[in-house]
């Protein structure tokens, strides 16, 4: 079995966590948006341990593990931030013209 390349899987992830929660921000409770912080962090934390048990399984030297602290906490660090300066709405907006370059560029290269 290969060893994947990057991170891109929790980069793609992070995004998507931080277009989701900063877009239903206004619309929810804040303890809802805390306990969305709790469960990404636990995904994170079960996605790292899956991750370091492959690497010892298939006996691969151990990657960086700062990515995974960088995820967690600049993922929620940002929606915070994103909330406060631009609100929902903008967030939204921004999420949908995101999405639509991603997928202009899938279509491009696949």
């Amino acid at each position: 079995m290969e060893r994947s390349r990057g991170f891109w899987h929790l980069a793609v992830g992070t995004v998507f966590y931080v277009m989701i929660v900063g877009g239903m921000a206004d619309y929810v409770e804040p303890g809802t948006r805390i306990a969305a912080h709790l469960g990404f962090w636990l995904l994170i934390g079960l996605a790292f341990l899956v991750s370091a048990a492959r690497e010892r399984r298939h006996d691969w030297a151990p990657r960086a593990r700062w990515p995974w602290i960088a995820a967690a906490v600049g993922g929620a660090v940002t929606v915070e931030i994103l909330i406060v300066t631009l609100g929902s709405p903008a967030i939204i907006i921004g999420a949908v013209v995101l999405l639509a370059l991603g997928a202009f560029f899938l279509m491009l290269v696949g």
